[in-house]
């Protein structure tokens, strides 16, 4: 059975639980060598909810993608899922350019609302990185470790005599 709906009435709740009814736990299967990424588009540090949020998740073979899904959070009243967009992806290789036109697919129909039409930008941008950071890329985010020690070239380096 599915968790989540969406609604069809100011009254109806995003989810089928009935008053007094609660999750208590969820068991996600595991998905072998599957490579994976979550994406979160903040608005400055804290605990507050993100703006927009992609997951993705891919089976690489041979530098190919050969099956794909995304997932956006916060961009709409129940977790969108991306068909097209992880279709798309499928038999590409995962550039900065196949990642770029799959979160504009994964947008592509979208429909804001008055107050939040800029979502539209930041979920496009959250499943770029989510799709590059799966596949290994540096996405420049906060999560990217810092190096422990600054590196230099060589050609920079300064020898006293």
């Amino acid at each position: 059975a599915d968790l989540y709906r969406t609604p069809a009435a100011d009254r109806e709740l995003e989810n089928v639980l009935q008053p007094g009814q609660f999750v208590t736990h969820v068991i996600i299967p595991a998905h072998g060598d599957r490579l994976t990424a979550a994406y979160e588009v903040r608005q400055g540090e804290g605990p507050d909810q993100p703006l927009a949020a992609a997951a993705v998740s891919i089976d690489v073979v041979a530098g190919t993608v050969q099956n794909a899904s995304i997932v956006l959070g916060q961009v709409a009243p129940t977790p969108w899922i991306a068909r097209e967009a992880a279709q798309l992806l499928c038999g590409k290789e995962v550039t900065e350019e196949s990642a770029a036109m799959v979160g504009h697919q994964a947008v592509s129909g979208a429909m804001p609302l008055s107050q939040n039409e800029y979502k539209i930008q930041l979920a496009q941008v959250a499943v770029k990185r989510a799709v590059l950071k799966a596949a290994g890329y540096d996405t420049g985010g906060l999560d990217t470790p810092m190096p422990l020690e600054p590196t230099v070239s060589p050609s920079l380096e300064t020898h006293i005599a």
